[in-house]
């Protein structure tokens, strides 16, 4: 074999290789479905109380996905060359007085030690990160779920939302955590809802059924400037007297939809 024809078999065989890995990935990151019915009959209806020994630590999750606080600066050192401000005097020796310290910049005596450089507002808004993360992915302490052909109702506290399952056309929703794009229906027998917006939001919500007349719900989450969080919660179905009682104060809501 000619060294010119070895070198065009070397590329073929990268060539393939490269196209093989490709493939693969292309599998394993497979889109959602968004169909109108499930594959099967299933039932997600009813009304649903968190079982926390059987589900993630969300609390846990969402704290370590959190950014570190940072540490306030530290004032500027003063490199003019000036000797140092009289304590007993208040004046400056050596050039006669006069008055003001002059820093490293340059700048005038109110930018002194208590100064700050400008902290540009975080993606998630007024709140805190926090407060972002956790109205989207922690878990409510009941949900109940009416499931209809044409119309999936969510609710989680007081916050209730409804979905048409399999919508070509999704809606948006603007509230306290900015815009975001919607759209819900079935992924083989569960009932997921996707939310995508600014700051590279993006919430993937899945409910299913479990064993032993259980419910699952399974949360992604991931935006810019915090980790990614996957939060997997377990729900049974509420007795008569849980219904009875009125439910306990569960976290901030992202919005009415």
């Amino acid at each position: 074999m000619t060294p010119l024809l070895r070198l065009g078999w070397q590329r073929a065989a990268t060539l393939g290789g490269t196209f093989a890995l490709l493939s693969l990935a292309g599998v394993g990151c497979a889109s959602h479905s968004f169909e109108r019915l499930p594959r099967q009959a299933v039932d997600l209806g009813g009304q649903w109380v968190y079982v926390a020994s059987a589900s993630d630590d969300a609390a846990a999750i969402i704290t370590a996905a959190l950014p570190k606080p940072r540490r306030a600066p530290p004032p500027d050192r003063d490199t003019s060359g000036y000797p140092p401000m009289d304590s007993g005097t208040g004046q400056q020796g050596g050039r006669g007085g006069g008055g003001q310290r002059r820093g490293s910049r340059g700048g005038d005596s109110s930018m002194g030690a208590d100064s700050q450089i400008p902290i540009v507002a975080p993606l998630w808004g007024r709140g805190s990160a926090g407060e972002y993360v956790r109205a989207f992915a922690f878990p409510a302490p009941r949900l109940e779920i009416e499931a209809q052909p044409a119309l999936v109702t969510v609710t989680q506290g007081d916050r209730r939302r409804s979905f048409q399952p399999g919508d070509d056309e999704p809606f948006s929703v603007t509230d306290r955590f900015g815009s975001r794009t919607v759209r819900a229906g079935w992924d083989d027998n569960a009932f997921i809802v996707h939310s995508t917006g600014g700051t590279r939001l993006s919430v993937l919500e899945r409910f299913r059924r479990l064993p032993k007349d259980e419910l699952g719900v399974e949360v992604d989450f991931s935006a810019q400037g915090v980790r990614s969080v996957k939060v997997h919660s377990v729900y049974r179905r509420a007795t008569a007297s849980e219904l009875a009682a009125p439910p306990a104060e569960g976290p901030p809501r992202p919005g009415p939809h």
